[in-house]
Formats: structure tokens, C-alpha cells, sequence
């Protein structure tokens, strides 16, 4: 089961892998998008590998917990075996000395002819009494003897059974001790096999990563191209200033934002030289007339919020002096476009929707009061540039 699993896994991966190359061919927005799914699966699946190898390792310690409470059990149980061991070579002796002394006793008894020989034993008697007293004694002697060899021979036989239970038991423990080490190599090779998956996801973010900054990089690359150039107009320099603004909070590379902020920066220092140098400061150019825009519509607006990325893989956002994000339809305004909007502010033709069709422009708000207060209503909807040309 553990091996299909990863064969299943190692498949995903590759097919990812296939899939990267095929992605920096597409559109930027288009290829953004697909990136960052891709690399939020990758993410999840690491996030997965990462819990069940935690689970894993706890798993792990209580087996290697198990396995030094069982070698502290089978040293104290071979310590108890030598111990009975001793105390069992200890009843032999006491057993073979005793019965020596109850030999010697009765080969005494039997030179001296008191071993049972009631005839001796009254003849050297001097009454009645004393044969008497002699018998007994010899009898009581015999008897004790006897007794204390059978109670040596008792526990001789218990110390046995000891020795055999504990036999046992040192037995059961050491199966049981192969058996966890057996449960701790197949644990161990599973956590081998997830450690694997997870370098190689890692790789797979790693490749994902860098072509989602390419992408993003070209996303930003027109606007900085426009703060760098020395012929750009106020038009031009004001026109990056609201695109990098809309577009930083969206950007997910850091290296990228801090590009784009670092540029929004220099935009802003040299709008601000561009309007000193002019010889009326307050010339501003107005965003409404319609020469400035490729195209005109007027539109049926609705109001959405909510959603976790667009259709060109940006982040649905609510700027009102940056830019926002809206649904369009494709076959009417493309995807990436331009948008300036009165009423709303400047956006971009970011997602789609299945009621998103003809003439109809859905304008994303943070929050269903404001998607509410904005309601249905007729608007104009300018394209302020296409897809490559901002």
C-alpha cells in the first residue's frame, strides 16, 4: 500500500514537472495563474508529507520507548535468571551436603548398631528408659533429616518452575523486542520514502517559484520600462504609479515586490520633477476624454466579493486609488486589460464567470454591505490599455 502510494505521489510530480515547461509558453497572466496552482498543490502535498511524518516520528518514539522499556525487562529478567541460578547450584549443595551428614549419620548409627536395631539399641540400654529415650531420639533424628532434605528438594523444584517461567518470559520478551525493531525498520523506511517525496516537491516549488518571478517580473516589466525612460510623459509616469500600485499588493515574489516598490518610489520622484519642470504646476491631464482610451463600453455592472485567486492568477482586490479587480467576458474585453471605470477607478480585466456574458462587468468589493450599496447599475467602462501594452 505504502509503494503505490508513492508511485501514485512520484507520478503527480512528474507530471508537474512536464508541466512547467509547458506553462512559459502561455500568456503571463494566463501562466501566473496555472503557476501558483500548481505550486499551492505542491504546498499542500508537502504540508501532508510533513503531518503524517510527524505522526510518524511520534509513532517512532513510543516503539523506541517500547524497545528500551523491553531491553531493560529482559536484562532484569537475566539478572533474575542468574540469580535463581546461583540460588538453585545453592539447594544443591545444601541438599547433597545434607544428605552426606545424614549418610555419615547412619553408617555412625550402623557401626555403633543403633540403625533401627531395636535389640542393640536395648542391649546397650541400662533400662527400660533409655532404650526408650535412644530409640526415640535415634527415630527423631532420622525423621528430621528426612524432613529437611524433602523440604530442600520442595524448593529445589520451585527454584525449577522459577527458572522455567522466567525462561519463558526472557523468550517472550525477546520476540517481542523483534518484533518492535521489525514495526521500526518498516516505519522507517515509509518516513525514508515521504522525506524523498518531500525533496522532490520542494525541487518542483523551487521551479515553480522561479517561474512565477519571471512572470511577474514581465507583469511589472512595461511600467518600469516607463519610469526608466527619458522620453516618458507625466501620462506615462502617472500610468506606472497606478499600475505597480494596483499590482504590488498581487505580487506574491518578494524580490518582484521590492522591485516594484522600489520603482514606484522613483515614479513618484520623478512625477514630482516632471510637474516642477513644468511651467504650470497644476496641469493635469483628465482620464476622461475619450482619445486617451482604446475602446469605450457601456455595461451592466453587478458587485462580487470573496474568492481566493482570479482567473490570471491575481489576488481579488478592492483598491480604490490603486487598481482593483474585476470579471469580464473574455470575447468582449481580454483578460489583463485596463480597465478605467467612473465611479469604481481604474481595474483590471482579471476573471471571468459562467454569468459574466456580453456587455456585463462584475466589480469585485471587500465586503457584501459595499457589493449591496453598489447594487446593478449601468456604468462606462474604458480600456485604458490591452493586455501587452502596460
Amino acid at each position: 500500500m505504502c509503494k503505490k502510494i508513492f508511485y501514485m505521489v512520484l507520478a503527480f510530480v512528474i507530471t508537474l514537472s512536464c508541466g512547467i515547461n509547458v506553462l512559459a509558453s502561455d500568456n503571463t497572466e494566463q501562466t501566473i495563474a496555472e503557476s501558483k496552482k500548481s505550486f499551492q498543490q505542491l504546498d499542500d502535498k508537502i504540508k501532508e508529507l510533513n503531518a503524517e511524518m510527524a505522526g510518524i516520528n511520534s509513532e517512532m518514539d513510543k516503539l523506541n520507548k517500547k524497545l528500551s522499556d523491553d531491553n531493560q525487562n529482559i536484562a532484569q529478567t537475566e539478572k533474575e535468571i542468574k540469580l535463581t541460578e546461583n540460588k538453585l547450584e545453592q539447594y544443591k549443595k545444601e541438599i547433597e551436603a545434607n544428605k552426606n551428614t545424614l549418610g555419615n549419620r547412619l553408617r555412625g548409627m550402623y557401626k555403633s548398631g543403633l540403625d533401627n536395631n531395636y535389640l542393640s539399641i536395648l542391649l546397650s540400654s541400662t533400662d527400660l528408659g533409655d532404650f526408650f529415650s535412644k530409640l526415640s531420639a535415634v527415630e527423631k533424628i532420622i525423621s528430621l533429616d528426612k524432613q529437611l532434605i524433602n523440604q530442600l528438594n520442595s524448593e529445589k523444584e520451585t527454584v525449577n518452575q522459577s527458572m522455567e517461567d522466567l525462561n519463558k518470559k526472557n523468550q517472550q520478551l525477546k520476540e517481542l523486542k523483534k518484533e518492535t525493531e521489525a514495526s521500526l525498520k518498516t516505519l522507517d523506511d515509509k518516513k525514508q520514502q515521504q522525506q524523498q517525496l518531500a525533496k522532490q516537491f520542494s525541487l518542483q516549488k523551487e521551479a515553480l517559484a522561479a517561474v512565477i518571478e519571471a512572470n511577474e517580473t514581465k507583469l511589472i516589466s512595461h511600467s518600469i520600462a516607463a519610469i526608466d525612460s527619458d522620453s516618458s510623459s507625466e501620462t506615462d509616469v502617472r500610468n506606472a504609479i497606478s499600475t505597480l500600485s494596483g499590482l504590488i499588493p498581487q505580487i506574491s515574489t518578494s524580490s518582484v515586490k521590492s522591485k516594484a516598490q522600489k520603482y514606484l518610489s522613483i515614479a513618484k520622484d520623478k512625477l514630482s520633477a516632471i510637474i516642477a519642470s513644468k511651467s504650470t504646476s497644476d496641469t493635469v491631464i483628465s482620464r476622461g476624454s475619450n482619445d486617451q482610451y482604446k475602446a469605450t463600453f457601456s455595461m451592466s455592472s453587478t458587485a462580487y466579493t470573496g474568492g481566493y485567486v482570479t482567473a490570471i492568477g491575481l489576488k481579488p482586490l478592492r483598491s480604490p486609488s490603486g487598481i482593483s479587480t474585476v470579471a469580464v467576458d473574455p470575447s468582449v474585453i481580454p483578460l489583463g486589460s485596463k480597465l478605467f471605470i467612473p465611479g469604481y477607478g481604474t481595474a483590471i480585466a482579471a476573471d471571468t464567470g459562467g454569468a459574466i456574458q456580453g456587455n456585463i462587468v462584475d466589480l469585485y468589493f471587500n465586503s457584501e454591505a459595499e457589493c449591496n450599496s453598489w447594487g446593478r447599475r449601468g456604468i462606462t467602462v474604458n480600456i485604458v490599455a490591452y493586455p501587452n501594452e502596460w
